[in-house]
């Protein structure tokens, strides 16, 4: 599931529960894999618990994993086509692209442009939410912005060198800059534990034990499972949990609000990420949800390869 911050930060996190490597849950060799290593390496040489000898090892591992991070980033930046052909694929020149970044990032998956690389690294799909990485002026600021993502755990950003103003070119790299539907932003407002039950109580009509006690968990009590029953104020504040918080139950929570008529206390970017995470892109799907994003012109027909037959 997609972490809150970045991925090493689940591995600092995993460390001290008590996992080891072999609880790594990405696949190997992806981005969010090795993030996620280097996060519990570094916890591990920082926790006091090795002897000397195992700290020094540990070190020199923790330093190949991070070099290992910095070439699969740079494999995925070479891979990316330049801005310009970006820009002919979708009939969009690159000056208008500011202010237009959800809809360029559409585009460009849609274009086909990017076609080559997903079979090489994997799927992408449309994402939005807020920005949080380091700008041109130095400060760090929270600006919404539209981007495409990967499961593997990484972001390709064809709009990035718009806060950075740098020469336009597309950006690839971790997540830990992208905040998925605002979710960090608005953890700085919202209780960090569930509110207790106000209002009328709604029967999840749930019989599945396991499915009961997944309410449990992410609202800190017992009175799901006990009762059968949720309030609104608690389901809300249970729908608007990272989706790291909501874990595999995720699309199960979600199922279940929109059972109850009450959909509509999920975020859509929330909720899109999972489909799409899911069950791949889908252009209608994300026009549904977001009715501004124009159609995409459709890819150029490439030509046919030679053939002297």
């Amino acid at each position: 599931m997609r972490p809150f911050v970045s991925h090493a930060d689940q591995g600092v996190q995993a460390y001290l529960n008590g996992k080891s490597e072999a609880d790594n849950p990405h696949r190997e060799g992806s981005v969010a894999h090795i993030d996620w290593l280097k996060g519990h390496l570094f916890q591990k040489m920082d926790s006091g618990d090795l002897n000397e000898d195992d700290h020094d090892c540990a070190r020199v591992y923790h330093d190949d994993v991070v070099h290992e991070a910095r070439r699969t980033t740079s494999r995925l930046q070479l891979d990316l086509p330049e801005a310009s052909a970006v820009a002919e694929a979708i009939g969009m020149p690159v000056e208008s692209w500011r202010g237009n970044c959800f809809a360029v990032s559409v585009a460009t998956i849609e274009s086909g442009v990017l076609d080559e690389f997903q079979e090489k690294h994997g799927s992408l799909f449309p994402t939005y939410g807020i920005y949080d990485g380091p700008l041109a002026s130095g400060r760090r600021g929270m600006n919404r912005h539209g981007w495409l993502e990967s499961v593997a755990g990484y972001v390709v950003d064809p709009t990035r060198f718009v806060f950075t103003n740098e020469y336009p070119h597309l950006w690839a790299g971790p997540l830990d800059d992208y905040d998925l539907a605002g979710m960090r932003l608005r953890s700085a407002y919202r209780p960090q534990s569930a509110p207790k039950s106000e209002g009328q109580q709604l029967v999840l009509g749930i019989n599945d034990p396991h499915a009961l006690r997944a309410f449990d968990r992410v609202l800190g009590d017992d009175e799901v499972s006990r009762t059968g029953m949720i309030t609104a104020n608690r389901l809300h504040w249970l729908l608007n949990a990272p989706l790291e918080t909501l874990g595999t139950d995720a699309a199960m929570f979600i199922k279940t609000a929109d059972r109850l008529q009450r959909g509509v206390l999920v975020p859509i970017d929330t909720r899109l990420w999972l489909e799409f995470s899911q069950n791949g892109y889908d252009p209608a799907r994300i026009r549904e949800c977001h009715g501004e994003v124009p159609e995409t012109p459709k890819a150029r027909s490439r030509p046919a390869a030679f053939s002297p037959i």
